[in-house]
């Protein structure tokens, strides 16, 4: 939409709702502005871009209320679209995927206007307070994650009441209230026991991995959190990792701990079986690897796969399959046994992660011509295994079993195998 062009719509059923949309923000005596203000280190930036990027405290606070304002008179827009079937005319398959077509918007960018686009469509008060800018977004956003389908009948009886509580609310205090609503809203439909436990988890694949919601009941999240506490580590002063990040690590050390002992079918001690596309040609130097949903994989990551996998090899003709061959373990259960009983676990300094945990790790990498032998393997947990391969540190195995670690600062360390269980000091 261009500055300043205007449109009306109807929603739904709520033909009383009648929206204009009018996006354009006046900002006043902005040169004088910009001559006054100096934002360090921006200054060439704001030259590029021109004067009209600067704002005062005041005139950044109303254009900001605009652009909510202005946010969900867009979302009502969208559901329109989205009734009217409009979005289906260039084959999209959905209103989100139109969304990410012609706005260039991402998945979860996309599905986050569409839901919020029908919420408001089915709550005329909740919209009327958006449009109007008596809600934020922020609170919008706080009664529909709230809102399930048991409730929406009580939300629709209330929402007038409900904007006048809220109104001069802060977001976090709005949520507070949101809490308690549902509650009080819960116990008026006598809502029956449910057959399935309240748990929900949701997640899409972005650019920076994977993202997503989830929603446990009170068992679940004691069996997430204490499973969480057990998996966790902290590896003294010199971990440098965030709280947030040992919570991530600890879930995927969970995860990894799962696939690598599961008793459903699988490769060699029981390995899910994960398709990976490596090209052969990049082994020699920073592999490129994707998996059969063409989700493209860091080199590393590459690395560390190639380790302890079961490999096919696949012969193309530009991008006819030709032949493929039969399966290959980079590191056979024998094998694997037998570096196990000289490790005892991971063989990092200081970790205790035990053998059911852990990977075989090729000393001299796989794709380097290492040789799938006893004396070029080393077991590691899943976190050290990447951790290796991302920093490149160097192991070597000495003739007593033990390893040295040289680190990129140059710096070493020496490890010890893991001691039999009952072994003395």
């Amino acid at each position: 939409m261009r500055p300043n062009e205007s449109w009306a719509i109807s929603i739904g059923d709520a033909s009383d709702l009648v929206i204009s949309i009018s996006y354009s923000v006046q900002v006043a005596n902005v040169s004088n502005i910009c001559s006054n203000l100096r934002v360090d280190g921006s200054s060439a930036t704001i030259e590029r871009i021109g004067d009209d990027v600067v704002l005062s405290v005041a005139e950044f606070v109303e254009a900001w209320t605009e652009h909510e304002r202005q946010a969900a008179r867009l979302a009502l827009a969208a559901r329109c679209i989205e009734q009217s079937g409009e979005w289906a005319a260039d084959g999209s398959v959905s209103m989100i995927a139109w969304l990410r077509h012609h706005c260039r918007m991402s998945n979860r960018e996309a599905a986050a206007l569409v839901h919020r686009g029908r919420f408001l469509e089915a709550f005329p008060a909740i919209a009327t307070a958006a449009v109007d800018g008596v809600w934020s977004a922020g609170q919008v956003h706080a009664f529909r994650t709230l809102t399930s389908p048991a409730v929406a009948g009580v939300l629709a009886e209330q929402q007038g009441a409900i904007i006048a509580v809220a109104a001069e609310l802060s977001v976090a205090d709005t949520e507070r209230a949101a809490q308690a609503w549902k509650q009080r809203a819960e116990a008026i439909v006598e809502l029956p026991e449910p057959v399935e436990p309240d748990r929900e988890l949701r997640t899409s694949r972005t650019t920076d991995g994977l993202v997503g919601k989830f929603v446990l009941d009170d068992y679940g999240a004691m069996e997430f959190e204490t499973a969480l506490r057990i998996a966790s580590t902290w590896e003294g002063k010199v971990d440098v990792r965030s709280r947030p990040q040992r919570s991530a690590d600890a879930l995927i050390d969970i995860c990894t701990f799962f696939n690598a002992n599961h008793d459903r079918s699988g490769t060699p001690r029981s390995r899910p079986h994960v398709e990976l596309m490596v090209d052969a040609d990049t082994l020699d130097d920073n592999p490129r690897g994707w998996t059969s949903d063409h989700v493209m994989l860091h080199s590393k990551t590459v690395e560390t796969l190639l380790c302890d996998c079961v490999i096919h090899r696949v012969t193309r003709a530009g991008s006819t399959v030709l032949d493929f061959g039969h399966a290959t373990y980079s590191v056979p259960k024998n094998l694997f046994r037998a570096v196990a009983a000289r490790d005892g676990g991971c063989r990092v300094p200081g970790c205790d992660r035990p053998v059911s945990w852990c990977d075989c790790h090729h000393l001299i990498y796989w794709e380097h011509l290492g040789p799938t032998a006893i004396h070029n393997l080393g077991l590691f947990c899943n976190r050290h295994h990447h951790w290796m391969h991302r920093h490149n540190i160097i192991v070597k195995l000495l003739p007593n079993a033990d390893m040295e670690f040289t680190f990129p600062d140059g710096s070493t360390r020496i490890s010890h195998p893991h001691a039999p269980p009952g072994a003395g000091p």
